[in-house]
């Protein structure tokens, strides 16, 4: 037996649900509420469909909301105590308070529901349309007989009906017209959702309701201006001519079936008739020749059947637009436009729109589904205290805020932001957080780097070979000065700064020590943003010309001025200052050698760098 009918029913005639709870906008069906709810319509609720089919405003307001709830995604959370903050998401691997074995149990429900993430997308969207047109929806889920999978339908309360006293349930399936099913309560979840009216909780209400009146009027007018336009069409009007009325020349017969026996009317009439086959005909634009004895006036007579279009339909009709806007549970800028707004006001207008209209229907759908879906299962699959869980919604998706990742950052530097938030701000989820390998690797880094007592072992448990003694006498025998990198006091005048030093077997040698390993990163990341200020200086077109090439490389391939570098360069040490701070000499070495690699056009290699450092000599460095 699957776990959703582990559940057992309230008994009949009970109207709670599971769990015994009463909430106004959602029930578990029984069977008493079969008999009495299930296949009842109000007359609004018909109409306000054949609203939704006929006026295209209404259509586009409902279909706003339903798409935005559609984009939000539902997730199992952690009801916080005090009621401060949303409900904190479950993680399927567990974490310090529950285990694996607990996640896996309260996530299994939601993995069912609908299908997953896909299905559950569609599942918002009908929900919100049945919420803004008849004010009610059942959610049902059975196992389908012809495949044994569990299905779930979002049904509208023209497609469920009570059958067999009250018994069973008929549904309308959404396959063709004649695909029918009928289920006993015992073998279906059959959950109502609803907004309650506001003096009888028990009756569903919708802003259908309260604008009939204003729908009756937009179709009106809308029918008005139809008719106008189509009065213009059905006839070209009546044309009266006198019978002294001659053409200015001769018209001869075409054929043993002229287009008219009035040579007058037959000229008329092939007038009006050649620009129609040939557009490209002169009669189009050259007026027919007539001529008449004393005054034309009172020769021709037209008269037209058609209906002057009311000043007064168009501002009327608008007028209707904007009160449907205003009813509607959207913002009245969704159907009046928003051509008086700027990006501020329109981004403005859009987190309002999500607060005020979509995240109030989610929270009543998360409710119900909590209530009388999900609450019921956990007991059922036996998780403790199921009261401490819910089913929310993430609306994060639907959000375009203004850029705020340096104030995140700030405030994640600071420690007062969480990983997960400041990843939401920047626009990633949890799942791009480095895993325990790569933070790992990135503290050995860090320790490599800024203690020199600790960077042996750093080092070594990161793969990187150490030279061995020999080796590094050697290497400190084969030293000589470069001009690159050399110690030098604060006062003494600042050496040329010229190519990449000369590669020898010593350097090579140094290549291995574990200061190249540790400022390696520093270069690179000093000259991956002196190829993007390039980039950024260069355009659009450049940026096109060389994607495939990394940004450590653009120096190679773009020509650097040495007035450019202060200004490439700022701020790319920060990092470097921060890991091995007061090291003054070592911060030369690696300036000195970036700026040469930079004029020169060099491609950085790590045994320049080698060659750098082994030349520097700096003080507190090992070999």
């Amino acid at each position: 037996m699957a776990w959703w009918k582990l559940h057992k029913r309230d008994k009949p005639g009970e109207p709670e649900g599971a769990g015994g709870a009463v909430l106004a906008s959602a029930a578990l069906v029984s069977r008493d509420q079969v008999r009495t709810v299930v296949g009842k319509r109000e007359d609004w609720q018909t109409e306000g469909w054949d609203f939704y089919r006929a006026v295209p405003e209404l259509r586009a307001g409902v279909s706003w909301a339903a798409n935005g709830c559609s984009r939000a995604r539902l997730y199992i959370g952690r009801i916080d105590p005090d009621g401060s903050s949303e409900p904190i998401p479950v993680e399927a691997e567990g974490d310090d308070e529950i285990s694996a074995d607990q996640a896996a149990a309260l996530l299994a429900p939601l993995q069912e529901l609908a299908g997953g993430q896909l299905g559950q997308s569609e599942m918002l969207r009908r929900l919100s349309v049945l919420l803004d047109i008849p004010g009610e929806s059942y959610l049902l889920g059975y196992d389908d007989p012809t495949s044994g999978e569990r299905r779930w339908l979002v049904c509208s309360p023209s497609e469920v009906t009570s059958a067999a006293g009250g018994a069973t349930i008929r549904v309308q399936l959404p396959d063709s017209p004649t695909a029918r099913v009928e289920l006993s309560l015992e073998e279906c979840t059959l959950i109502r959702l609803w907004r309650p009216d506001a003096e009888v909780a028990h009756r569903p209400d919708s802003p259908i309701q309260a604008l009939r009146d204003p729908l009756r009027e937009l179709q009106g007018l809308s029918a008005h201006v139809l008719a106008t336009v189509e009065s213009r069409l059905a006839g070209a009007g009546l044309m009266l001519l006198s019978d002294d009325v001659a053409p200015a020349t001769p018209q001869q017969s075409d054929g043993p079936n002229p287009l008219h026996a009035n040579p007058v009317a037959s000229a008329l009439l092939e007038s009006m008739a050649t620009p129609l086959k040939n557009r490209d005909s002169a009669a189009a634009i050259v007026p027919l020749l007539l001529t008449t004895p004393g005054s034309p006036k009172d020769k021709l007579v037209y008269e037209s059947f058609a209906t002057e279009l009311d000043a007064n339909v168009l501002p009327l009709r608008e007028a209707a637009i904007k009160r449907v806007g205003i009813g509607l549970d959207v913002p009245p800028e969704t159907l009046t436009g928003m051509a008086d707004s700027n990006h501020w006001s329109a981004w403005l207008t859009d987190e309002t729109g999500i607060k005020m209209h979509i995240e109030p229907k989610l929270g009543l759908i998360a409710e119900a589904l909590t209530e009388r879906y999900f609450r019921p299962a956990w007991e059922a699959l036996g998780v403790p205290d199921p009261e401490n869980w819910c089913c929310w919604y993430d609306t994060s998706e639907l959000r375009q805020r203004p850029n705020r990742s340096p104030e995140a950052a700030e405030a994640h530097s600071r420690g007062v932001l969480s990983d997960a938030a400041y990843l939401r701000e920047l626009g990633f989820s949890t799942e791009d957080m480095p895993d325990d390998d790569e933070q790992r690797r990135r503290l050995l880094l860090q320790l490599a780097t800024s203690s020199p007592q600790l960077a042996p072992a750093a080092l070594e448990e990161l793969g990187v070979p150490l030279p061995d003694a020999q080796q590094a006498a050697a290497t400190d025998a084969d030293r000589a000065p470069v001009s690159i990198a050399r110690p030098r006091e604060s006062s003494e005048e600042e050496p040329p700064r010229n190519g990449p030093p000369e590669l020898t077997a010593s350097a090579a040698a140094a290549a291995e020590d574990w200061r190249v390993s540790c400022l390696d990163m520093a270069v690179r990341r000093a000259l991956e943003r002196a190829g993007q200020w390039l980039l950024n200086r260069g355009g659009r077109s450049l940026r096109g010309q060389y994607r495939d090439v990394r940004l450590h490389q653009i120096h190679v391939h773009l020509g650097v001025q040495a007035e450019q570098l202060d200004q490439m360069l700022h701020g790319a040490y920060q990092l470097l200052y921060d890991t091995i701070p007061g090291d003054a000499c070592l911060h030369r070495v690696v300036d000195d050698y970036v700026r040469a690699l930079l004029v020169t056009g060099e491609e950085h290699r790590r045994e320049y760098l080698a060659r750098a450092l082994a030349q520097a000599q700096c003080e507190g460095q090992v070999a």
